[in-house]
């Protein structure tokens, strides 16, 4: 494990010493399992030594950036807004030759008529 930057040498021994199983709790402690984009990258070992090696950021590359209690402006952090094309309705009109109307389902919302925010999702 890395020895601690913010943390005294004793924070570090009761995290090693909680991690090996040696704490008060009768229950096992488990390590921290850290995924990135739904693919296993390791424990807080490999993370640390993945930050060390200074290709952390390669990781996260893409993902949506936010602070800590931010809230999107555009859709209030749920994701997802009403489709601007059809307006939530997933159906569209469209003129055909002949004097005929088609309604055709909309190809840029989901089944429910939303859309990914432009502005926090992906």
């Amino acid at each position: 494990m890395r020895t601690g930057h913010f943390y005294g040498p004793w924070v570090q021994r009761r995290v090693e010493e909680l991690m090996n199983g040696k704490g008060e709790s009768t229950n096992q402690m488990t390590p921290p399992r850290v995924f990135i984009k739904g693919r296993y990258i390791g424990g807080a070992d490999e993370v640390m030594r993945i930050m060390d090696e200074c290709w952390f950021d390669a990781l996260l590359k893409g993902l949506s950036k936010r602070r800590a209690g931010e809230v999107c402006s555009g859709c209030g952090h749920v994701r997802f807004l009403p489709c601007f094309r059809c307006n939530g309705s997933c159906k569209m009109a469209v003129a055909v030759k002949e004097r005929r109307t088609v309604v055709i389902r909309c190809t840029e919302c989901n089944e429910n008529g939303l859309m990914h925010c432009p502005i926090c999702s992906c």
